[in-house]
């Protein structure tokens, strides 16, 4: 009987250990990630904010975004230890983008935008932006965003995005 128990025993610890921790960790999957903002209307009439922060590799490597367009600016606030890079704006062109430095496992997003108070006229048009996420090269995720018109707060739109 003394056997049998040992033995029963020496079972269960062995299927315990079967049972690995592998299981409860999924693998992190890490892709190279391109966010792209294409503006459409009077975008040239609001103040524009984009930022990236919490772009993450391994268990909690910070990455950093490297800004490709617009070519001629800079982030305008970086904060290191914080993983967080914005830029604010008053676009001339309709593009913004931005690529991780290293493979990603995820990263957050915020897009807004206020128009400057200028006078509007017939053919004046509210931003609308399209915000693209794409992992590898194809899109991952796509964003809708409308301003809203001269007079009231936009909300922006703030995503945390796991790539999978």
């Amino acid at each position: 009987m003394k056997k049998l128990n040992y033995l029963l025993l020496l079972f269960l610890v062995s299927l315990s250990l079967a049972c690995s921790s592998e299981d409860e960790n999924p693998k992190l999957v890490e892709k190279d990630v391109i966010i792209e903002i294409a503006m459409d209307g009077s975008y040239d009439d609001y103040l524009v904010t984009f930022s990236v922060h919490s772009m993450l590799s391994g268990t909690s490597t910070f990455v950093a975004p490297v800004l490709d367009q617009p070519t001629e600016l800079d982030w305008t606030q970086v904060i290191e230890q914080g993983n967080t890079y914005t830029l604010s704006f008053e676009p001339e062109i309709s593009t913004i983008a931005a690529t991780s430095s290293a493979p990603i496992h995820s990263l957050g997003l915020v897009f807004n935008a206020v128009h400057l108070g200028t006078d509007t006229n017939d053919s004046f048009q509210p931003l609308s932006a399209t915000v693209s996420v794409l992992a590898d090269g194809e899109v991952y995720l796509q964003y809708d965003y409308e301003a809203l018109p001269p007079g009231e707060t936009s909300v922006p739109l703030a995503e945390e995005i796991t790539i999978q």
